[in-house]
């Protein structure tokens, strides 16, 4: 069994989540694993992500289905969101 702590990553397969991604697989001491979660778990990039060791699963920001399923279990989260726009409300 892995005693290490899961860290789920919303945005795998984008520059910052790939880059959050990349840095926790190559940290052989560090104590977590990845669970990349992505829209589309067959593209190049979530199949990069397995082959380095990353625990893939599509997941959707807005379908509260599938990010229930996907955090379950994980200790620590990183959410790349968008910035404010036209459409959101004042203050954000």
């Amino acid at each position: 069994m892995d005693e290490k702590k899961i860290i789920a990553v919303v945005g795998a397969t984008g520059a910052q989540g790939g880059g959050v991604c990349r840095a926790v697989l190559t940290d052989a001491g560090g104590g977590y694993r990845v669970r990349a979660l992505t829209r589309n778990a067959g593209s190049d990039k979530a199949k990069e992500l397995k082959k380095l060791g990353a625990e893939v699963v599509e997941a959707d920001i807005d379908d509260v289905k599938s990010l229930k399923k996907a955090f379950r279990g994980a200790h620590a989260a990183f959410c790349v969101t968008l910035g404010s726009s036209p459409a959101s409300p004042p203050g954000i």
